[in-house]
């Protein structure tokens, strides 16, 4: 639970699912399934592991651990919100650049506190807006000449967008259960209601669930173990202990660990640019900690 755990610890976790999360596109775009049936697999693939989870957190007890007394509108509100966040985000890729849906998406770093500020009256700090603005900024420094104003961009840009406001709600319904809910329990849940969800969406958008090419298999067990399981989990369970709002700006991580990869697995250059942005992404997430 999030009390066995410091602040600082939960930082940490965050930030590494972050990086993991990070990882996403380079496995989706490696798919020949739709991006919605990608997403169905994926979560598909990561139930088995969520269960074994669960199973653990409650000393085996099956059938009264996993089912859901309490909180059920907030699990099913989380899992329908990352239904669209992982829905869209990944139907955003056939249609614009891994940069500009990735920076996007993060959108939800200036989503989350203007939620929370219409919602529930939290009016977001100062700190907490320039520290947003730096870390989007260093994402934008980032993408440098990747992120391009394309007309044939324009309805992939507007899904991804879209999905940093589902991203968002994601984050703020998961943080008002998990102080009291089990991490892998949340995440079995969510993860069962988005499978649901996602097998309709590919149903109804006329996508395929077959064949599964060997491309597919480590795309979908990477999502799986490495984003879902790992990635997103560590997310979740560091709720435990810092604000929705501070989550959102350590997913900026996620297009610093695309640059990462590209440099590493296709040699794409990290000038200047690229590195201050990195700088003021870490500085923006540096900011944010000294908050609490």
């Amino acid at each position: 639970m999030s009390k066995e755990i410091s602040q600082f610890q939960a930082v940490l976790l965050a930030c590494i699912g972050s990086a993991l999360v990070g990882s996403s596109g380079i496995f989706v775009r490696l798919s020949d399934l739709g991006p919605i049936s990608t997403g169905f697999y994926r979560m598909l693939f990561a139930l088995p592991l969520l269960a074994a989870w669960t199973a653990f957190e409650y000393k085996g007890a099956l059938v009264p651990s996993f089912f859901p007394r309490k909180h059920l509108l907030g699990l099913f509100l989380s899992g329908l919100f990352f239904t669209f966040d992982l829905a869209l985000w990944n139907w955003s890729l056939d249609y614009t650049t891994i940069v500009n849906s990735t920076l996007l998406n993060n959108t939800a770093a200036f989503f989350v506190p203007l939620i929370m500020w219409i919602w529930v009256g939290q009016k977001p700090s100062a700190r907490s807006i320039i520290t947003g603005s730096i870390g989007f900024l260093g994402c934008m420094l980032l993408a440098g000449e990747s992120f391009s104003v394309d007309y044939s961009h324009v309805l992939g840009d507007l899904v991804s967008f879209i999905s940093g406001f589902a991203l968002a709600l994601y984050l703020i319904s998961l943080k008002s259960i998990r102080e009291t809910v089990a991490t892998g329990f949340i995440m079995f849940w969510t993860g069962l209601v988005a499978l649901f969800f996602l097998a309709y969406l590919t149903y109804l958008f006329g996508e395929s669930f077959f064949p599964l090419t060997l491309k597919d298999i480590v795309s979908i067990f990477g999502q799986a173990i490495l984003i879902h399981v790992l990635g997103q989990s560590l997310l979740a369970y560091s709720l435990g202990k810092i604000p929705a709002n501070y989550t959102a700006i350590i997913l900026f991580l996620a297009p610093m660990t695309g640059a990462i990869l590209g440099w590493l697995m296709y040699d794409e250059a990290l000038n200047m640019m690229k590195v201050i942005g990195m700088f003021l992404i870490m500085v923006s997430i540096i900011a944010m900690r000294e908050r609490s």
